[in-house]
């Protein structure tokens, strides 16, 4: 069978794909990564070599700016946006017998070439928007309503319980019980299939040098706030110096802003650490709520400080809250003694937290082994149906 993959260059959205992808070629079957430029974003060697035979071809492009702009804007930019044709072109070139798409509202377009290329398709969730009730993503209401009306107003199915598209077909969220809970809107054909995050190679993985000088004897409080939403300086000096405050050993990944922030010489930085590894050490990670770094987190058994600075990272922190998994801070909240308190709380064995997460792992799975046979069996279904 041959299967198209739809997403975007960001870190977010690449990492956790690549496992699926690898998963579906480990099971025979042709793969076709369509990319879609985020940022002016490429596709690295290191990262290439990851992909195995899959054919790589770069899509179009969007920018993440407006995004946080005015929402009134989105609804124009989407409808005068070159991606619908260029994906709907690129999918009757690629030729596949089925096709998952990256449902991120800034691929909407994408969505909407796919719909009218004639391809079937399926969608797949890098957050938790997919199963999300509308009534907690108040925040974004505005963007969601002028996504709404473009998918529909192009035959793409919109879920009004969620604010998200779905397809008449597949739709694959990567998550567990554990996280999502009762609240869930799984109930319109949304399937369930594990966290993000395992194990394997992603090609974005660096040495961390740093992990050799860990105080064993003090508490391990990992930062992060992404590759995307780090450049917030007084902001991450200010949570980086409220979990020092609680006299933990502190590591820190920072972009290149090690300079700007004059930190402690016994806080560990780097511009980009190997996350996975990290987490495994940590005892708190203190995270901008992206949701590969909270699967990642979930993972590791680590409780998360998530400070949502933007788009679906309010609804990551709604749910670690709602687990038992972490606590959660508003950025104008957030203050030297708010984060000091929050990693204190976080780290007191009374509280649990680490025993919510270590009770959660037997549901973790391998979201991309289960997404891939989800594909499969899509694909072969949709073959018989032409043979007969």
């Amino acid at each position: 069978m041959r299967i198209a993959f739809l997403t975007t260059t960001q870190h977010g959205h690449l990492n956790p794909y690549i496992p699926v992808v690898n998963a579906l070629q480990a099971a025979g079957n042709e793969v076709v990564l369509l990319l879609v430029s985020a940022d002016g974003g490429a596709l690295g060697e290191q990262r290439r070599q990851t992909l195995g035979a899959a054919e790589v071809h770069m899509v179009g492009q969007v920018q993440m700016a407006p995004w946080s702009d005015d929402p009134a804007k989105i609804g124009p930019m989407l409808a005068s946006s070159p991606l619908a044709d260029q994906v709907a072109d690129a999918l009757r070139a690629t030729a596949p017998d089925f096709a998952l798409l990256d449902s991120l509202p800034v691929l909407a377009a994408a969505m909407a070439g796919a719909q009218a290329s004639g391809v079937p398709y399926g969608m797949i969730w890098a957050n938790l928007g997919g199963v999300c009730p509308k009534e907690r993503r108040q925040g974004r209401w505005l963007y969601d309503e002028q996504v709404g009306d473009y998918l529909t107003r192009r035959g793409v199915l919109w879920s009004t319980r969620t604010h998200s598209a779905r397809s008449p077909i597949l739709n694959v969220m990567p998550t567990i019980p554990s996280l999502v809970g009762d609240e869930a809107v799984t109930d319109d054909g949304v399937q369930l299939v594990g966290l993000p995050g395992a194990a394997g190679k992603r090609g974005d993985e660096v040495a961390f040098p740093g992990l050799a000088e860990i105080d064993v004897g003090r508490p391990l409080v990992f930062v992060s706030f992404g590759t995307i939403f780090f450049r917030r300086p007084d902001l991450l000096r200010t949570v980086i110096m409220g979990a020092v405050k609680t006299g933990a050993q502190v590591i820190a990944a920072v972009g290149d802003l090690a300079e700007e922030l004059a930190l402690p010489a016994d806080v560990l930085t780097a511009p980009y650490v190997p996350q996975r590894e990290v987490l495994e050490r940590a005892d708190v990670f203190i995270t901008h709520g992206g949701y590969n770094s909270v699967a990642e987190s979930i993972r590791a058994a680590t409780p998360m400080l998530v400070i949502p600075l933007a788009v679906d990272q309010p609804i990551q922190a709604y749910f670690v809250e709602t687990a038992g998994f972490g606590t959660a801070l508003e950025p104008a909240d957030v203050s030297e003694q708010a984060v000091a308190d929050a990693v204190t709380d976080l780290l007191d064995p009374g509280r649990d937290y680490r025993a919510r997460l270590r009770a959660a792992q037997p549901e973790c799975g391998d979201s991309a082994a289960r997404t891939a046979e989800l594909v499969i069996s899509a694909g072969e279904k949709l073959q018989r149906k032409r043979e007969q």
